[in-house]
């Protein structure tokens, strides 16, 4: 029972920490991509996009150039501010390690708790014998 715990800690290390690596690299890109004005860039073209037929059976097409509208007149307001975002994005990959350091310490305290109680109930649940 004991190896059980720890293979599903060890299971759960690794998602968690596949986890970490893939948002600690969006976060990069995501610093990136502002950085550098691409998304700005990205926003317009979006916003040009025209609206395919088959949205029309999910959504109104009025809305969907109102959501598009509001996408420029939003992207107009944050112009100036873009650059600094992306520079203030990058100190969000240490804060996702850090993280991750965190998670992963209470998952292995978790684990050893739960492998001192699992040593605890065998002791309980097997008898001396004695008598």
């Amino acid at each position: 029972m004991k190896t059980l715990v720890w293979v599903c800690a060890a299971v759960l290390a690794l998602l968690w920490t596949a986890f970490a690596a893939v948002g600690a690299s969006l976060v990069g890109w995501a610093g990136g991509v502002l950085a550098s004005g691409g998304a700005a860039e990205w926003a317009r073209v979006a916003a040009q996009w025209p609206v395919p037929g088959w949205l029309a059976w999910w959504v109104d097409p009025a809305a969907v150039k109102a959501l598009q509208e509001a996408l420029l007149w939003g992207l107009g307001l944050v112009q100036q501010a873009l650059p600094w975002i992306g520079s203030a994005v990058g100190w969000l990959v240490p804060v996702v390690w850090l993280t991750w350091a965190v998670g992963l310490a209470a998952l292995l305290g978790l684990a050893g708790l739960a492998h001192v109680l699992v040593g605890r109930a065998g002791r309980i649940a097997a008898p001396d014998g004695g008598g």
